[in-house]
C-alpha cells in the first residue's frame, strides 16, 4: 500500500510540474480578467458560444473517442508519400496585389499594402506543449521557419489551441516590434511569453480596431472553445473581418456551422476571399468543427467570391482520411456554384490574379 501511495504521489508531482511548463500559457487575471467579466460572452467563469455548443455529440463519450483514436487506420488518416510543397524566398518583395502564402493547416502569411501579417502560425514540428511528443507534421510539410520570413508586422491569432497558437513560434517574436491582434484573454499567454502589453490588441466579438495601419479589423464570432490545459473557456475564440479601401477578406478560425456566418455576410460581405476551416471534423464532435459541406455553405453565407478551405493537409487531428476534406468540399462547391482555391504549402494566392486549384492531394499519389 505504501509503494502504491508513493507512486501516486510521484505521478501527481510529475503532473503538477508538467503543467508548470511555460508553453501552457497563463490564465487572465487582474485588469484583464475584470475586462473579461464585463463581456456579454462571458458567463459563470467561462466564455460561451452564441448558441448551446457541446464539445461532443450526445452519443459520444471519452471511452468511445479514445478507442477510435487508438485503432484509427493510419493508412487513411496520414499520407503515404511526401506531401508536395513549394519552397520560395519569402523575403523577396511580393506582388502589389494582396498575396497569401500557405504554411499548412491554418497558418499563412498575408502581405498587403507593404505589411506582413501572420495568421495562426505553427512553424514547429508538432502541435503540442512539448516538441518531444504530440501530433507530428506530415513529411514534406514543415519546410518554413521564422527565420525564413520577412519582418513580420502583425500576428493574428484565432484562439489559443496548440494547432493555432504555437509557443515555439510565438516566443521568437518576444523583444521584436511585431504587434498582435487576438481574442479577449489570449494576451495573458502572450505576456507570459515575453510579448509587451503595448503590442497586444485584444478584441471581443464585434469589436473593431485600426491597430493595423490602413485597415479596419473586426473580431467576429466563431462556434468553438478554448483552453491549453484542463480549464476551458478562459479566453475567447474568434474570426476576423479584414477590410482595406480595396479588399475585404474573412479570416476564419475554427468554428462549427451556425447562423453567425450569415450575419457576418449580411453585415460585412461580400468578401473577396473567405478562409474557412475544413478538416479535423467528426460526427462525434459535430458542433465545434464544420463538415466540408457546411464549410461550402458558410462560404456562400458570407457572400465569398472565393473560398480557401484550410485546417487540413499537415497534421492528423481527426479520424477522417487526410485528403477527404478537399474532395468533399469540391463536390459541394460545384453543386452550389462556389469557387475554391487550394494552394499547396508555399504556394501563393494573389488576389485578382492567381488562385491555385490543382488537386495536388490526388495528383501526388504514387
Amino acid at each position: 500500500m505504501l509503494i502504491i501511495l508513493s507512486v501516486l504521489v510521484l505521478c501527481a508531482i510529475a503532473l503538477f510540474l508538467f503543467f508548470q511548463l511555460e508553453s501552457f500559457g497563463k490564465n487572465p487575471e487582474g485588469a484583464r480578467l475584470e475586462r473579461i467579466k464585463k463581456s456579454p460572452n462571458y458567463k459563470d467563469g467561462s466564455f460561451v458560444n452564441l448558441v448551446d455548443t457541446p464539445v461532443s455529440a450526445p452519443n459520444s463519450n471519452m471511452f468511445k473517442l479514445t478507442l477510435q483514436f487508438l485503432f484509427k487506420d493510419k493508412e487513411d488518416t496520414d499520407p503515404a508519400f511526401t506531401v508536395p510543397s513549394v519552397k520560395r524566398d519569402l523575403k523577396i518583395k511580393p506582388s502589389e496585389k494582396p498575396t497569401l502564402t500557405y504554411f499548412g493547416h491554418s497558418g499563412y502569411m498575408l502581405q498587403i499594402d507593404n505589411k506582413n501579417i501572420l495568421m495562426d502560425p505553427v512553424l514547429s514540428e508538432r502541435t503540442s506543449p512539448v516538441q518531444w511528443a504530440g501530433t507530428k507534421s506530415y513529411p514534406g510539410t514543415n519546410i518554413y521557419k521564422v527565420q525564413d520570413l520577412p519582418e513580420i508586422d502583425y500576428v493574428f491569432l484565432s484562439h489559443d489551441h496548440y494547432d493555432h497558437m504555437d509557443y515555439e513560434t510565438i516566443k521568437q517574436f518576444a523583444g521584436k516590434s511585431t504587434k498582435f491582434v487576438v481574442p479577449l484573454g489570449v494576451g495573458a499567454h502572450l505576456e507570459h511569453w515575453g510579448i509587451s502589453p503595448s503590442q497586444i490588441t485584444e478584441l471581443d466579438w464585434w469589436e473593431k480596431t485600426n491597430a493595423v495601419m490602413g485597415a479596419n479589423v473586426t473580431a467576429t464570432p466563431a462556434r468553438h472553445f478554448s483552453g491549453r490545459s484542463l480549464a476551458r473557456g478562459k479566453s475567447l475564440w474568434a474570426s476576423y473581418v479584414f477590410e482595406t479601401p480595396d479588399y475585404k477578406i474573412f479570416l476564419g478560425g475554427d468554428s462549427g456551422y451556425e447562423s453567425h456566418f450569415k450575419k457576418i455576410g449580411d453585415q460585412f460581405g461580400p468578401f473577396d476571399l473567405a478562409i474557412l476551416e475544413c478538416g479535423q471534423y467528426n460526427e462525434m464532435w459535430p458542433y465545434i468543427h464544420m463538415m466540408p459541406e457546411e464549410t461550402a455553405q458558410a462560404g456562400a453565407d458570407l457572400g465569398a467570391k472565393i473560398v480557401w478551405p484550410v485546417h487540413w493537409g499537415r497534421f492528423t487531428l481527426g479520424l477522417h482520411p487526410w485528403n477527404e476534406s478537399p474532395q468533399r468540399i469540391a463536390k459541394k462547391a460545384k453543386e452550389i456554384g462556389l469557387r475554391l482555391t487550394t494552394p499547396m504549402i508555399g504556394e501563393q494566392i494573389i488576389l485578382d490574379t492567381a488562385y491555385p486549384d490543382k488537386n495536388w492531394w490526388d495528383d501526388a499519389k504514387r
